[in-house]
């Protein structure tokens, strides 16, 4: 069992009294807020016209990003990095501890690591956290 700290239950209170929707987690770094929610609820959360988030901005004083939760590692990381082609995700276990390889277009590479590491260190952490996993980028020039 995870205990909350009131730094959570203020986070988790002020998330939910904007869009409604209890997040299933969530991670802060320096610059955003990384909320996890239910797949069906994500367009709720996020608010017409992302209204939600606007406000979720101004709240915690940081970018704010909602991703749908999911139990499978692939699916996660296909939500966590929507916005960049993916070749292949790669899992494998290793003395009990699960690996993954993530291999992306060359191109996508300072997209995928984010400003200041911010992008990549949130994907670790939460799949640490969620999967007790660790990841590994891998470029590929694509064949354009």
């Amino acid at each position: 069992m995870v205990e909350l700290t009131e730094d959570d239950l203020n986070i988790f209170s002020n998330f939910e009294r904007i869009t409604r929707v209890m997040p299933v987690d969530y991670l802060a770094t320096e610059t955003s807020m990384v909320f996890l929610v239910e797949p069906e609820s994500l367009g709720k959360a996020i608010g017409k016209k992302a209204s939600n988030i606007e406000k979720l901005k101004k709240v915690f004083r940081k970018r704010v990003i909602v991703l749908p939760d999911s139990d499978d590692p692939e699916k996660f990381l296909r939500s966590f990095y929507g916005n960049i082609n993916i070749y292949d995700i790669d899992v494998r276990n290793v003395m009990g501890e699960n690996s993954i390889l993530l291999t992306i277009d060359e191109k996508d590479r300072g997209i995928a690591i984010g400003k200041s590491g911010d992008r990549i260190k949130a994907a670790k952490s939460l799949l640490k956290k969620k999967f007790n996993a660790t990841l590994q980028l891998k470029t590929r020039r694509s064949m354009e």
